[in-house]
């Protein structure tokens, strides 16, 4: 892969960016609760950071396919920049409502930097082949931050260095946008008709680097570039399999995430600290999971690789989570990991793959929300399935959703859905 310039740089700048965004996933709860000793306000902050995605999250990919890529990846991350520059303000109990402002604008900056992102990885990284290994590398460098970073973060809050901790990821996103700034990027060319905007006649001179392809014909205003999004979904059997499989399984997985500490402490009879254990655990399993996604998208097609994967995780689940051993979790979460993390991987790349160019973006925030609503609505439910059945019935509930995840996949995505050559 280091063979692609663009690319390089699209990597370097994604992983700097998330380096830093890794280290705050924990400090800015802990940072919460040790300013204010409100568990509600460390709550109300985790919910800040989803609710931009829910709200704005499609109006931004219809935006985004409108404008440049590289002025929306620049733009984006000198907003998120300003945004997290914010919590440096934020040092006692009256001024935790910076810490709100600060999560809102980097989120929102956030919802325009995913899906230019994914729109922009298929136009540096045309050959298929070598895209699979593109998404591979993202998610394994990511895997590998998601281990470290956020304990590298929660210790240096722990110790009263917050504040570094909030510079190293203002200057990461600075950096982000620096290395992008040089990057040219095709522009994509514009439908000119036909159903669902498939390009009948493409407009000549299309593909000149980094230029805006100009107005839809006739006007086409906002709103309906929106819905287009959500028809692109709507009208693609892979794209509305991939949709409905990967929301299943995000609404178990937001649930049995939010249930983890009473599962911990009731189910385990263990302290909060195991839950470090098994998040670890997790982090381990997704990074070797990265490592070998590479080869699966190559080797089947989606359908298989989903339903497998999303399988697999159904029944770690179940394991884990009907178990009184921390050992027996810690291994089972860990296994998780694994084709956790090729089924991520799975889905963005056939999203890329069964995407038009010109509505990447618009078809990456429709998944974007969906995940984001999934993480709502699951983290709602957990709470309301234990007191209407109880926890450990709740546990094993939630785990075999994943298997309905899996065989929503297998049900409604085609037989032969691997990349396209």
């Amino acid at each position: 892969m280091w063979h692609h310039r663009g690319f390089r740089r699209l990597w370097a700048a994604a992983t700097v960016d998330a380096c830093g965004t890794w280290l705050l996933v924990m400090a800015v709860p802990v940072q919460v609760y040790a300013v204010t000793g409100s568990a509600t306000s460390t709550g109300l902050a985790l919910a800040v950071q989803a609710l931009p995605a829910v709200l704005i999250g499609p109006w931004a990919g219809a935006l985004t396919d409108r404008w440049p890529r590289r002025v929306v990846l620049v733009g984006a991350n000198v907003a998120a920049a300003l945004g997290v520059s914010i919590l440096l303000v934020a040092t006692s109990a009256d001024r935790v409502g910076y810490v709100y402002l600060a999560l809102a604008v980097e989120n929102l900056a956030a919802c325009f930097l995913r899906p230019a992102l994914q729109a922009a990885i298929p136009a540096v990284v045309t050959d298929p082949a070598d895209r699979a290994s593109a998404n591979a590398l993202l998610a394994t460098s990511h895997s590998a931050l998601r281990i470290c970073a956020p304990l590298a973060g929660t210790y240096l809050t722990a110790a009263g260095w917050f504040g570094a901790v909030v510079v190293v990821d203002v200057v990461s996103y600075l950096a982000a946008a620096a290395i992008i700034a040089g990057l040219p990027l095709p522009a994509t060319t514009r439908p000119a008709g036909g159903a669902l905007g498939r390009p009948d006649n493409p407009r000549p001179g299309a593909g000149t680097l980094d230029r805006p392809a100009g107005p839809h014909p006739g006007g086409t205003r906002l709103v309906d570039e929106l819905r287009q999004g959500w028809r692109l979904v709507v009208h693609s059997r892979i794209l509305a399999g991939l949709l409905a499989g990967s929301w299943l399984y995000w609404t178990a997985n937001a649930a049995l995430t939010a249930l983890l500490v009473p599962f911990v402490v009731h189910r385990l009879d263990s302290s909060g600290q195991a839950v470090g254990y098994l998040v670890t655990g997790l982090g381990v399993g997704y990074l070797c999971g990265s490592a070998v996604s590479r080869t699966v998208l190559l080797r089947s097609p989606a359908r298989t690789q989903l339903t497998i994967s999303y399988a697999l995780v159904g029944v770690c689940f179940l394991i884990m989570f009907s178990t009184s051993s921390l050992l027996v979790a810690v291994v089972a979460v860990t296994a998780a990991g694994l084709p956790g993390a090729v089924a991520g991987v799975a889905t963005t790349h056939h999203v890329q793959n069964a995407s038009p160019p010109w509505g990447r973006a618009r078809v990456s925030a429709t998944f974007m929300t969906s995940d984001a609503t999934a993480a709502v609505i699951g983290a709602l439910a957990a709470p309301a399935l234990v007191a209407i059945a109880g926890l450990p019935t709740a546990l094993i509930t939630l785990s075999a959703a994943v298997l309905l995840a899996a065989a929503t996949a297998a049900f409604l995505l085609p037989a032969e859905s691997g990349p396209p050559t």
